[in-house]
């Protein structure tokens, strides 16, 4: 028998709290002013995204870590996972999958993409759940959560930034998942964000 969810006042008023932080949390800069080019999104990071989203699109079956890591740039681009919050109230695939597509698919996210912000890969998974891998320019999602507040919904991570071992394993395990399953479950749909 499925587990009943807990969608008691209290419970809706955390996640609501939650989701208002996450929120207004990196897009804030308090605290944060420096006069460092590293910490807003450039022209140089914007490069760099455009030219992966042009590598991993011209022929993403072809395209390798290798040539992600010979682009990333720790002090340029950021990379953050994400997961999705609400994954046990998920009630079948195609839904689930169409929650990927709105997110992907919100007005805020055409001036992101035009401006070479951010590329990602979102998987769902067979146990309804989501998960991604974000590349961004700049050093966090802070243009993505202003753009779209379905964000809201998902916890992202950052993956780094220095490019060591650990941070190269994880990000390869979520872009390019192997047999087609991530963390031992099978991948039902992938929507990527070029």
């Amino acid at each position: 028998m499925a587990e009943k969810l807990d969608t008691s006042p209290e419970e809706e008023a955390i996640k609501d709290e939650a989701r208002e932080l996450m929120t207004g949390l990196v897009g804030s800069g308090a605290g944060d002013q420096t006069n460092d080019s590293a910490g807003a999104p450039t022209a140089d990071g914007a490069d760099i995204i455009k030219a992966w989203k042009s590598k991993y699109s011209a022929a993403p079956e072809d395209t390798t870590m290798e040539d992600f890591w010979s682009l990333y740039d720790p002090y340029l681009t950021s990379i953050w996972k994400m997961v999705y919050d609400e994954a046990d109230s998920n009630e079948n695939l195609k839904e689930t999958i169409g929650f990927v597509e709105d997110l992907l698919a919100q007005p805020g996210m055409t001036q992101l993409k035009k401006d070479h912000d951010c590329w990602c890969v979102v998987h769902t998974l067979e146990n309804l759940g989501i998960e991604g891998v974000w590349l961004f320019n700049g050093p966090d999602p802070s243009k993505l959560f202003a753009a779209n507040e379905d964000t809201s919904w998902y916890t992202f991570t950052q993956l780094g930034p220095e490019a060591i071992d650990p941070v190269k394993a994880a990000v390869a395990k979520i872009t390019m998942p192997i047999e087609g399953k991530l963390n031992g479950k099978v991948v039902k749909d992938t929507k990527v964000f070029c």
